[in-house]
């Protein structure tokens, strides 16, 4: 099924597609838009085979919402969270590899799952705009979302997001004044808050006896319980694509300075109720355990390790890519 699944959105090898001087994709419909390669047929298809979700635009018309919880909750599961597109060609990251690559091998980045999620979402007839992300503690947007409007009433507002280390499994209603209901995932407790600027702030609960670093930037919702801020979307900052595009092609030619793990290999993978990072770089490769009580546990990985649990439960993953993101030493930033 996979492999007719690639047939079907691949027309040449991803090495000869991409050989040579890769354009950018900055393509535009009146404004800055950036239109992503995805036609309504690939939509449908991807939608019924890839999601498993038969029928689409009868679902559509017959509830929504009902369908876009569905297409949240099965992206999350069949797309591990990962920057392992960023390896494939070292330098160049667009929406035509994210898109061979979450295809062909069940891997993304926010940049590429979203941007798949949205053009998925489009065809089917939902109206949505993507808009940007600012993870804890920095000082820059590097994280792409999407809002989706009028599907439970002409207004209303949803946030979609299929590609995040929170792994959130629903569209949030975003119909609350100041603070949302709150969502339990497999691993965290949430609750979303409007702020400044025309904000959404995305927190987890703060465990009980956890102590938390001085820097935690903390949010008391209306009973006096403590949340601690995840990420900041902005709901209203326009071309959120574009800017994302340039952002991450600069961050992968190494011309601006980020935060490291937007530089190093990250995995996630959802096993067994727990969720799983691997994460690593030059110096040392680390997997976290969270289970449904928050509790993390991390150690130590060595290559041979990786090797062997990418093999046992991501099959998905070729060995060819594994094998380039090891040879470069696990940063896709090229000088």
């Amino acid at each position: 099924m996979m492999r007719n699944l690639c047939r079907f959105v691949r027309r040449k090898p991803i090495e000869t597609l991409f050989s040579g001087i890769v354009r950018y994709f900055h393509q535009y419909e009146g404004t800055a838009r950036m239109p992503y390669p995805l036609t309504k047929d690939e939509a449908y298809f991807i939608t019924e085979t890839f999601l498993g979700i038969p029928r689409p635009l009868c679902l559509f018309q017959k509830n929504p919402e009902e369908l876009l919880n569905e297409i949240a909750d099965r992206m999350q599961y069949r797309v591990h969270f990962s920057t392992a597109p960023s390896f494939v060609i070292p330098g160049v990251l667009n929406d035509n590899i994210g898109k061979e690559i979450l295809l062909e091998k069940k891997l993304g980045t926010c940049i590429s799952t979203n941007s798949i999620t949205k053009a998925i979402l489009d065809h089917i007839g939902y109206r949505t705009m993507a808009i940007l992300g600012r993870e804890r503690g920095s000082t820059f947007d590097s994280h792409l979302s999407n809002i989706v409007y009028d599907v439970t009433h002409p207004g209303s507002q949803h946030l979609v997001d299929t590609a995040s280390t929170y792994f959130l499994t629903r569209a949030i209603p975003l119909n609350f004044t100041s603070e949302s209901p709150i969502y339990h995932s497999t691993t965290m407790t949430y609750r979303f808050f409007k702020g400044e600027e025309k904000s959404l702030v995305w927190c987890r609960r703060v465990p009980r006896g956890r102590t938390l670093p001085a820097v935690a930037e903390l949010i008391t919702d209306s009973s006096g319980e403590q949340w601690f801020r995840l990420l900041t979307c902005w709901l209203e900052k326009p071309n959120a694509r574009v800017y994302m595009n340039d952002f991450m092609n600069k961050v992968v030619r190494g011309q601006v300075t980020t935060d490291p793990a937007l530089r190093c290999f990250f995995l996630d993978v959802h096993l067994d109720g727990k969720m799983v990072r691997i994460l690593a770089d030059d110096k040392a490769i680390t997997m976290k355990t969270r289970d449904s009580n928050g509790t993390v546990r991390e150690q130590t990985m060595t290559e041979e390790d990786l090797r062997s649990f990418i093999e046992r439960n991501v099959p998905s993953f070729s060995q060819s890519l594994l094998e380039k993101i090891i040879d470069a030493k696990f940063c896709h930033v090229t000088p």
